[in-house]
């Protein structure tokens, strides 16, 4: 106890030049936390959420044959086998692409007005959704065979069971009320059909909610609202199949048929909208051929963790598979963020040592000044480890006192740049609420390399003052 109230006592003592030195600390703690933060934050919504970093989206390798583009191996059922081997890959899902033209009308109910756009569409199996929405059953494809009666759940909507499933009931089309709410009356077939049940992308709304609302209002007093998920759920709008300005399609006369915005999800495709993929699969053998409705357009592999992602890249391109441009594009960015990172981190840790220098030499000077201190304190019985062990505890306690200051530097910096960042810069796709991700391991790596730090800069003048010796000291 002895000892560390002298501990207390010779720190109190010297706090000025103690203080002057562990600047150096303050500052290269601050930097290290502020960048790893940063750049954690930046990764954070480049890989997770603009790219999907935990996702490998595999598409067939093209080669340029003369004017046209080519594709030896096929993304088909054979190679979802192959893929579901790879080590680490936890689901495999296909996704398939409107292969036709189509439009879509609507918009009034949430709008204000209808609108007419291009139909940008793919499909995914329903079950990787699952998960996520909040009402999973609804993004089912209804037009698939359901069991009912004893053994099975009640039809849905517009359907009757007949010999243990589902069938469609017939209906007149010009009758408003033919079919039960929401289904409704199929002109071209004559029965009772469920909207197609469609999923959007969060990026789809940013973009809309950023720019497009403005772009498309008739001015300041007929403004579009601004569009959140809750808003779009139950929407419900009308597609033409097979026809849009583009032109028409290669087969099949045109379909009209409604569709129902039943949640937003990252599974999604980022423009446009996703749907059970048993529709894309009809559409596209009734409007383009059998053949497009067997071969997918990609393949999406979920990783088990993100460090799994490189092998399982490389898995693929030995298969002759390629990468989305997407992927690769994550897999850039995500290399220049971790670089540029590393190379704050690297001028962060030369902050340290130069601190670390700057208490060596502090600690050495006030060793040289308390020369008589310590060899009194020798002569009355203490020990090299206590007296070698008093200027080890000074400077685990500089290096503690000045790694927490760094850290409350660099938290009142994330505050006010967040705080700037959130007022100042408006709204974009993406737009984080925070730039900065503080991870526990570098909240632990500051805190444990600014001691280590300090104890090394206080390792050799304690061992100095360890060895002084008071025959010496006294005989000056």
């Amino acid at each position: 106890m002895s000892i560390i109230s002298l501990v207390f006592h010779n720190l109190a003592r010297n706090r000025r030049n103690l203080a002057v030195c562990a600047i150096g600390l303050v500052v290269g703690v601050a930097s290290f936390v502020f960048f790893f933060a940063l750049g954690a934050g930046v990764k954070r919504v480049v890989l997770e959420e603009v790219f999907v970093i935990k996702q490998v989206e595999v598409v067939p390798r093209q080669f340029d044959l003369a004017m046209s583009r080519v594709s030896i191996i096929k993304l088909d059922e054979g190679a979802i086998d192959k893929f579901s081997q790879i080590p680490n890959v936890i689901n495999v899902y296909p996704k398939m692409k409107f292969t036709f033209p189509a439009w879509a009308t609507g918009g009034k109910e949430i709008l204000g007005k209808n609108f007419r756009a291009e139909v940008i569409a793919d499909g995914i199996p329903p079950r990787l959704v699952r998960d996520e929405l909040p009402k999973p059953a609804r993004f089912v494809d209804w037009d698939a065979e359901f069991v009912c009666g004893h053994m099975g759940a009640a039809c849905p909507p517009g359907q009757e069971c007949i010999g243990g499933f589902c069938r469609k009931k017939a209906c007149d089309p010009d009758r408003y009320d033919a079919c039960p709410h929401p289904s409704y009356c199929v002109r071209d077939t004559q029965t009772c059909d469920m909207p197609v049940p469609i999923l959007v992308h969060p990026s789809l709304l940013n973009v809309y909610n950023s720019g497009l609302a403005t772009a498309l209002s008739a001015g300041p007093s007929v403004a579009l609202p601004k569009l959140t998920p809750q808003a779009l759920e139950g929407f419900i709008f009308d597609v033409e199949l097979g026809v849009s300005y583009l032109g028409d399609s290669a087969q099949g006369e045109p379909k009209s048929r409604r569709m129902q915005c039943v949640g937003v999800s990252d599974r999604a495709i980022d423009v446009g909208f996703t749907m059970p993929i048993g529709y894309v699969q009809r559409f596209n053998a009734y409007f383009s051929g059998d053949r497009e409705s067997r071969e997918y357009h990609s393949i999406v592999l979920e990783a088990r963790r993100n460090e799994d992602v490189a092998g399982i890249s490389k898995a693929v391109r030995a298969m002759g598979f390629a990468l989305a441009e997407k992927h690769v594009q994550a897999e850039r960015i995500g290399l220049v963020i971790t670089i540029i990172t590393l190379l704050f981190s690297l001028i962060s840790l030369l902050i340290v040592l130069i601190s670390a220098t700057n208490i060596a030499q502090t600690f050495f000077m006030i060793v040289a000044e308390r020369q008589r201190e310590i060899g009194i304190l020798r002569a009355l019985g203490a020990s090299r480890s206590q007296i070698g062990g008093m200027m080890l505890a000074e400077g685990t306690i500089v290096g503690l006192i000045g790694t927490l200051l760094g850290l409350g530097v660099a938290q009142l910096c994330m505050w006010a740049i967040d705080g700037a960042f959130v007022a100042w810069v408006p709204d974009f796709p993406f737009k984080p609420a925070s730039l900065f991700v503080v991870e526990g391991w570098v909240l632990a790596v500051a805190v444990l390399g600014g001691v280590t730090f300090c104890l090394l800069g206080a390792l050799f003048p304690a061992l100095r003052a360890a060895h002084v010796d008071p025959a010496r000291v006294f005989n000056r």
